[in-house]
Parts: structure tokens; C-alpha cells; sequence
């Protein structure tokens, strides 16, 4: 429903306010500490008297923003960030140092059980790397999608829309696995 009344315009408008300034704050705060963003981002959390809820944008993607705008886009964290090779790359060296995309996969479903989605989905995108049509690494890359989608499904709709989109994609792919073997 529309928001309604002058007051009430006013004072959702402040609120809003109030929350970007203080994310920008902690934020930079954190980085005047030597904070990395990753720290920060899992760090802040807004005080619940600022809550605006997070349904098209959320306070960890803006503290990155907020980080990058300032830092800018060398984290200073490694060499490989000055230069033109992503660190999937390597992927599939460290696949094949693994022993294969099976017990990357393996891991990456041990990861998913301990309820650490995202570990599971770059460790899923390793053994993907390294061969595409892996079905281990597909149920474990569609499994952490889902993981994702049903504990945060409905928070944001841009990431809702994102994890949907993967979930679809990678059934997809499975089911065409699954015909060609039929």
C-alpha cells in the first residue's frame, strides 16, 4: 500500500536517511580500523530502530559499495588484483590437485550440510570449472542455490530473482543430462 500523509512521508524519508548515514559510518569507520569489506559487510547491522527492511537493496551490498566508492577497486589483498586473470582460472588446477571434480563436489556438499551455503557454491563452481558437466557439482551447486533461496527467499528481490535464475538454469541442465542418458 501507498504510504499516506505528510507526516508519515516525512518520517519514513528521515528513517531512510538515518540508516544510509549510519551503513556509510560504520562503514567507513571500519575501514579507519584497517577492516577488510568482507569483515565489514558481515559485521554491519543496522540498529533495529533504523530498519527499513531490505527488499530491493541490502546493507551488506552497500557497505561494499560504500567501501569500493572510497578504497576503490584494489583491495590490496593480492597481486593477481592488478591484473587481467580472474582466480577461476585456476579453478581447474586446483580441481585436478583435489583429485577431480568428485571430491571438490563432495566437499562442497559437506559444506552445504554444515549450512555454509556460499562456501558450498565456490567450491561447486571449482569442479564446474574444471568439467561443466559434473552432475555431483550440478546437485551440489542447485542444492546451495535452493539452501539460499528458502533461507532468504523474499528479503530482496533482486537476489531472490538471481538464485531463482541459477536454480532454473541448473535444473535445466541436469534435466538435459538426464534425457541425453534416457
Amino acid at each position: 500500500m501507498p504510504i499516506r500523509g505528510a507526516a508519515t512521508i516525512r518520517a519514513e524519508l528521515v528513517r531512510v536517511r538515518d540508516a544510509v548515514r549510519w551503513v556509510h559510518d560504520a562503514t567507513v569507520r571500519g575501514m579507519n580500523e584497517g577492516r577488510d569489506v568482507y569483515t565489514l559487510m558481515r559485521d554491519i547491522r543496522l540498529p533495529r530502530e533504523l530498519e527499513v527492511g531490505q527488499g530491493y537493496g541490502c546493507v551488506a551490498w552497500s557497505v561494499r559499495a560504500i567501501w569500493e566508492g572510497y578504497a576503490g577497486w584494489f583491495h590490496q589483498r593480492s597481486t593477481t588484483e592488478l591484473y587481467p586473470v580472474p582466480v577461476s582460472e585456476v579453478y581447474p588446477d586446483v580441481v585436478e590437485l583435489a583429485g577431480g571434480p568428485a571430491p571438490v563436489a563432495a566437499r562442497a556438499q559437506a559444506r552445504l550440510r554444515s549450512g555454509d551455503d556460499v562456501a558450498a557454491i565456490h567450491l561447486a563452481e571449482m569442479a564446474l570449472a574444471a568439467d561443466p558437466a559434473s552432475r555431483p557439482a550440478l546437485e551440489a551447486y542447485l542444492a546451495a542455490h535452493e539452501a539460499l533461496l528458502a533461507r532468504r527467499g523474499g528479503i530482496n528481490f533482486w537476489e531472490t530473482g538471481w538464485l531463482r535464475h541459477q536454480i532454473a538454469r541448473t535444473r535445466a541442465q541436469l534435466d538435459a543430462q538426464a534425457a541425453e542418458r534416457a
